[in-house]
């Protein structure tokens, strides 16, 4: 199973949209790869792992622009991946 940082609670310094910096990311690191949109992974100790912070980000932010199958692919790999604020809803 892939490394999850389950208490991870803070998702800032993500670059925007468009940007040179976000376009040398991978495109694993997106739920939206071809658009290069909704980050939800962490370059941490050389490697990128799957942040709980980043799920709910990405759910929230998906849920407000109205990109219903993007928010319900956030939902399931958080339920997969046992982050706590998946459970509580």
């Amino acid at each position: 199973m892939a490394d999850v940082m389950k208490r991870d609670r803070t998702w800032s310094n993500i670059p925007p949209a468009g940007s040179k910096e976000r376009d040398k990311w991978p495109s694993h690191v997106f739920l939206d790869p071809t658009n290069r949109k909704y980050p939800y992974k962490k370059y941490v100790n050389g490697e990128w792992k799957i942040s709980c912070a980043g799920l709910l980000a990405a759910y929230r932010r998906a849920n407000m622009q109205g990109n219903a199958s993007i928010a319900s692919k956030a939902r399931n790999l958080a339920v997969r991946y046992g982050c706590p604020w998946a459970k509580k809803e």
